[in-house]
């Protein structure tokens, strides 16, 4: 979806403070801005003023005044009178309000304190996996995490997937060659559940539970979200130390990243 402009009113006053929304990400070029709202699972692609308003807000946590906005956004518009580039800010801002991209009157910090897994849920989740590993069962686990990302998915929400994958606490340390060896494990183990599993595992459930099997064996695992503009997709990937361990090398390379977690 493109957010450029819209016709509808606004009531935003100088002292009233925006934030970008909770789960949201984004990535700024010169061709725009990528916004990928993790609660609904959306993504757009925000162009012109709207870009430099999102990449803005980007920089300032804790949010910006209606006033400060303008002021940052002014030396973008080019010569455009003040009381139409505040014209121009609050119908955008409106616009970003309703896809979610934006709340009013709040810090995008304190509000996603909100947006976690249960520690007790997380506490039985993770014992079981590091147990089933212990014993070998690799293949088991991975086939099992499959099944687990597909129903939370399905029945709860990416956002869900999102906060448990960045959420899943790191097991133990090991040495660099037991690192290597555990990534083999189970970048094996992932790919053989991948084809035994019944429905197709895209790149997501992939990557959210190799990041998660590693973390339980002890490996500093992260699944990098990324996106490219021409064609508008997203793509996730697994990184270890900066390395790609379960696609191309060349992946992080072809797509601008959004978030690593």
């Amino acid at each position: 979806m493109s957010i450029n402009h819209t016709n509808a009113g606004s009531t935003w006053v100088p002292s009233k403070r925006c934030a970008l929304g909770p789960g949201i990400l984004s990535c700024t070029d010169k061709d725009g801005t990528a916004v990928l709202n993790v609660e609904r699972d959306r993504m757009y692609s925000v162009i012109g003023l709207g870009s430099v308003i999102v990449s803005k807000l980007a920089r300032n946590e804790s949010g910006l005044t209606f006033e400060s906005l303008v002021d940052k956004v002014t030396p973008e518009v080019k010569a455009a009178p003040r009381g139409q580039t505040e014209r121009e800010v609050a119908r955008l801002l409106d616009a970003l309000k309703e896809q979610g991209i934006v709340q009013p009157d709040a810090t995008r910090r304190l509000n996603l304190r909100r947006y976690r897994w249960p520690s007790g849920f997380m506490f039985v989740a993770h014992g079981v996996v590091c147990f089933l590993l212990k014993l070998g069962f690799y293949n088991l686990t991975a086939f099992l995490g499959l099944f687990v990302v597909n129903v939370v998915l399905k029945i709860v929400s990416f956002g869900a997937l999102y906060r448990l994958v960045k959420s899943w606490p790191k097991a133990g340390t090991h040495g660099e060659v037991e690192v290597e060896e555990e990534i083999q494990r189970v970048g094996i183990a992932v790919d053989r559940a991948t084809t035994w599993y019944p429905k197709q595992a895209q790149c997501l459930q992939r990557s959210a539970v190799t990041v998660c099997l590693l973390r339980s064996c002890g490996v500093a695992a992260q699944m990098v979200i990324g996106v490219t503009k021409v064609p508008f997709r997203s793509h996730a990937w697994a990184e270890v130390s900066g390395d790609v361990v379960n696609d191309t090398p060349k992946v992080s390379k072809r797509y601008r990243v959004m978030d690593r977690c």
